[in-house]
């Protein structure tokens, strides 16, 4: 079956080396059999951009600044400059930075794992000059955290290049449907998101769309452990306008 696999892609892929390539079942177990806490994924640096939006009250906003990742994985957001409308500012970009900034709950009740999803292949599709290996997911469950969606790996690495997913189960009651896609760059044996995209239809406001890009930096600004709680981030000291 493997040797029909790599002939198929060499059909598709004519300028790869199928022996490179790993089968689709053996990329999605290296995948989930990877460790929670990757190695080198902490004491980092990202320059960040936010640009969000209230279309259909008109609203806009954008935020520039850094995100820090601590040597113990705990996020802070400095040195914020934001632009536009202050209810864009406070209802939507300040509960995205709350929420990433609190510190990550480790629960295997929403993790990728073959006993909260089924996995199906779908296709081989390129992906930025890389070839991936797309699996459909569907949760075993409906609850809160999981999805319905796709996963992307890498046929070469098994490392994941693109999440998407519509949740299950509102977060919220104010909330009616929470649909995200989420790209990642690899930083060494660190997979980090480079892009993600919410779009988010309120019960109140209508539709919320934004757009995250974090790109990585080599200065590293003085951190502290004590420095990186969420609450310094919400208020009118944490963005600048």
């Amino acid at each position: 079956m493997r040797h029909i696999f790599q002939a198929a892609l060499m059909l598709l892929f004519p300028g790869l080396c199928p022996a490179q390539l790993l089968a689709p079942p053996e990329a999605l177990d290296r995948y989930l059999a990877r460790p929670h806490a990757q190695p080198g994924c902490s004491d980092l640096v990202f320059e960040v951009r936010i640009d969000a939006s209230l279309p259909k009250l008109g609203r806009q906003g954008s935020m520039d600044g850094l995100k820090v990742v601590s040597k113990t994985g705990q996020i802070a957001y400095r040195g914020l400059r934001f632009t536009g409308d202050n209810l864009v500012k406070t209802a939507v970009i300040a509960r995205f930075l709350a929420n990433d900034a609190k510190p990550p709950v480790q629960t295997s009740s929403v993790a990728i794992t073959r006993r909260n999803y089924s996995f199906v292949y779908e296709r081989t599709s390129a992906y930025n000059g890389s070839i991936a290996h797309v699996f459909r997911l569907r949760p075993n469950r409906k609850r809160v955290g999981l999805f319905k969606g796709e996963l992307w790996l890498d046929a070469s690495t098994a490392a994941p290049l693109r999440l998407w997913g519509d949740f299950s189960k509102s977060p919220s009651i104010f909330i009616r449907s929470f649909r995200f896609v989420q790209d990642y760059q690899s930083l060494g044996q660190c997979n980090q998101p480079v892009r993600l995209l919410l779009t988010i239809q309120t019960r109140v406001a209508g539709k919320a769309e934004m757009a995250v890009w974090q790109h990585s930096v080599d200065s590293r600004p003085p951190h502290d452990e004590a420095g990186v709680s969420g609450s310094d981030i919400v208020g009118s000291r944490g963005i600048e306008h």
